[in-house]
């Protein structure tokens, strides 16, 4: 049965370019030769565009991106996929119910005056993108780069395209990296990708309140050192 060659249908859109919809299919497949998208706008009469898929990356899917012309709340798009010139089922589509945002970009992080580490990123979308000003949450992730599994994830409920990771959930000595992803929670259904990664290196910084660690038990360890010398030099 041709409805065996598809599982997993799904759409996402970017909300500002693309529509993309792919579908899992056996391996060594040929996507373009095997299938075609066809899609319409719902409620207008107008004859069906057509998208030809193409092998994903890892080969177990077919993708088709479709460019809309624009981009509103209300649109709805019928789909029809064919496999070998067969009709296999209708789909319906709304790209507002399926937005998967473009990650932050621009990532950068730097040193501040206190110790810790001032990490800010740019929107990825601009006027006059839907997208544009929409209100938006984050989440920052950082982890020591030895140690990939070991991630702190911080969310940020507030309009803000900057976090400040603090010195003191870090650890001496090691290299860290940090990512970030945003969700438009007018258009929640997906979280973004997490971002291109920057890197930063937690150094050996010797601090005032180091020093006073430090001086604590040399001069407890001094004060004995002394105490005994007196106690043997009165002996004698």
């Amino acid at each position: 049965m041709a409805g065996e060659h598809v599982q997993e249908f799904a759409c996402f859109t970017d909300y500002d370019t693309e529509l993309v919809c792919h579908w899992k299919v056996p391996a060594q497949m040929n996507c373009s030769k095997e299938y075609l998208l066809y899609y319409r706008k719902e409620l207008l009469v107008m004859p069906n565009r057509v998208c030809v898929p193409e092998n994903g990356k890892d080969s177990l899917r077919c993708t088709c991106t479709i460019f809309p012309d624009y981009f509103v709340s209300g649109l709805t798009y019928i789909l029809a996929l064919q496999f070998n010139g067969t009709d296999m089922w209708n789909y319906s589509v709304t790209p507002a119910l399926v937005v998967k945002p473009r990650a932050p970009k621009n990532l950068a992080i730097e040193k501040a005056g206190n110790g810790n580490f001032n990490l800010s990123w740019e929107e990825s979308y601009s006027p006059p993108s839907m997208l544009s000003g929409q209100p938006v949450i984050y989440e920052v992730k950082y982890w020591r780069k030895q140690h990939p599994t070991e991630v702190s994830v911080k969310a940020i409920n507030y309009q803000a395209k900057s976090f400040e990771i603090t010195a003191s959930s870090l650890r001496r000595g090691y290299d860290y990296i940090a990512s970030v992803r945003c969700n438009y929670t007018e258009y929640p259904a997906y979280w973004s990708e997490w971002s291109e990664e920057v890197e930063f290196h937690y150094d050996y910084q010797v601090t005032a309140e180091d020093i006073l660690q430090m001086a604590v038990p040399i001069s407890c360890i001094l004060i004995m050192a002394v105490s005994v010398i007196c106690y043997f030099c009165f002996t004698k």
